[in-house]
């Protein structure tokens, strides 16, 4: 059960570090939009692909709005879990005066190679506060809170187990004048009933190879953890590729 646990905060974290990262600013001006700037509002349609699991993603800005929904999915067998896991995420953003919120439904669906299946889904909601360092650089202090739920059927036997999570970490990005972006993401994930802290960050960037199309990679970092069981540090290496209108 803390393996489901750990599956929800993780799937939380990428949530919290997309909402830092697609925050919208009611005052953008759309032809002078970088795809990378936190404070952007646009539209877009992506892939990302990791060694393991593949995501489309998708996103809808309407001046200090935006609504982004990702579909993932499990492409490769390993010793926890079928091919064919599923994950999702729906979100909404709005900013005012540099300090935004943003509300998060997610979740996923695993089945065990041993048969047994589990469901977690979870609802956040958090802060954002936005300040420029220099023309190029800004930093976004965030917290959030969220409650998950996790249903398990094992061995026939359906259990349920609930927890809630508390996150608090600092986006920092490096916007280039062509367009292109660098950032780092580390955060902090609390779990109430776990009584842990789980320590992860991520480090990525873009690069526009079209007016409308960019390329990207990023890694995340999970250090490891004796209460979640997890017995060593993880590193998951993502490639992307987004379209904007």
């Amino acid at each position: 059960m803390k393996q489901s646990i750990l599956a929800i905060a993780t799937v939380a974290v990428l949530s919290f570090n997309v909402s830092a990262a697609n925050v919208a600013a009611q005052d953008q001006v759309k032809e002078d939009i970088n795809y990378g700037d936190p404070t952007a509002s646009f539209s877009t349609l992506g892939v990302s692909a990791s060694k393991d699991h593949t995501q489309l993603n998708g996103m809808y800005g309407v001046d200090s709005n935006i609504f982004s929904l990702d579909l993932g999915v499990k492409n490769k067998t390993d010793d926890k879990g079928k091919g064919g896991d599923v994950n999702y995420r729906g979100r909404y953003f709005h900013v005012t005066d540099d300090l935004g919120y943003s509300v998060d439904v997610l979740g996923n669906a695993t089945n065990y190679e041993s048969g047994e299946k589990s469901t977690s889904n979870a609802v956040l909601a958090g802060l954002i506060y936005k300040f420029q360092v220099t023309d190029n650089i800004s930093m976004f202090p965030m917290a959030s809170l969220g409650y998950t739920r996790i249903d398990a059927d094992t061995l026939g036997i359906d259990t349920k187990e609930t927890d809630t999570l508390f996150q608090g970490g600092l986006y920092a990005m490096y916007s280039f004048d062509d367009g292109h972006w660098l950032y780092v993401n580390p955060k902090v994930t609390h779990m109430s009933k776990a009584n842990t802290n789980l320590a992860q960050i991520e480090a990525g960037g873009g690069f526009m190879v079209a007016d409308k199309v960019s390329v990207g990679a990023k890694v995340e970092y999970t250090a490891k953890n004796a209460k979640l069981n997890m017995d060593k540090d993880d590193t998951v290496a993502w490639l992307q590729a987004n379209y904007y209108f």
